[in-house]
């Protein structure tokens, strides 16, 4: 990969071969008319379907395209840890490969970094978000994001959208300590940027409920909220420890 790359792409993809080309072809079209340089990195989490001979289908049309195979199932957690640990854009950031949330949000979300935010986190529930989805689903989701709110930390709104930004130099400091393989990634990601002292700014986003969701939602939103005790019990009394420390210096 050339030197000098802005912004790097994270997607993480499970048994993607129907839904990750259409919007693959969407965010190529989206970095190859822009003036910033791109490097999207696809992460295959154990695919059994054509995922990957479909990603590599595309490296032709975009050089800058890197396939990351796990070789097994991991999580997706666990694959997005390793695609922004990859990364080699100054600011780097992930993706649903189903396209809820499209690459235009990309531009609409750099300026936060200008004003100094570490991190930037789409969000589906402030003011001036576009969101299509189902009932259900957004009853579900309010009623996680009060427990968040109630058991592991406050302040912010959603912390599932599948849409998050990362300045670089803060992505190895706070990677490194995730340990969460599934979908419950987010809280512990977000927990521990609170107790590091990062820059957090939740932004409004377009989001589209696509159709063929991987989540479960009764059964995954079940066990991401034994995720928020697990993350507590895990970090809770050391990185609170860590950030006392740093208060009383």
């Amino acid at each position: 990969m050339p030197e000098g790359i802005d912004i790097t792409i994270v997607i993480p993809a499970k048994d993607e071969a129907l839904r990750l080309p259409p919007f693959l072809e969407t965010v190529i079209t989206y970095c190859s008319q822009s003036p910033r340089l791109y490097e999207i990195i696809v992460v295959d989490d154990g695919s059994t379907d054509s995922t990957a001979q479909k990603v590599l289908s595309f490296q032709k049309s975009f050089p800058g395209l890197i396939l990351l195979s796990l070789g097994r199932n991991h999580g997706k957690g666990y694959a997005v840890k390793q695609g922004l640990l990859a990364a080699n854009g100054a600011i780097a950031l992930f993706m649903d490969a189903d396209g809820s949330t499209g690459a235009l949000e990309i531009d609409k979300n750099l300026k936060f970094f200008q004003e100094g935010y570490d991190i930037v986190i789409g969000s589906r529930v402030l003011s001036g978000s576009n969101v299509e989805a189902k009932p259900m689903r957004r009853l579900m989701g309010a009623i996680f994001n009060f427990l968040v709110s109630s058991l592991l930390f406050k302040g912010i709104k959603d912390t599932q959208c599948g849409f998050k930004m990362f300045r670089k130099d803060v992505i190895r400091p706070l990677w490194e300590k995730v340990e969460t393989p599934g979908f419950g990634f987010d809280l512990e990601v977000l927990f521990l940027a609170q107790q590091m002292g990062y820059h957090i700014k939740e932004a409004p986003v377009t989001w589209t409920h696509v159709d063929n969701s991987k989540i479960h939602l009764v059964k995954d939103s079940c066990r991401m909220v034994g995720n928020i005790f697990e993350i507590r019990k895990r970090h809770t009394k050391r990185d609170c420890f860590v950030a006392e420390r740093r208060s009383s210096q």
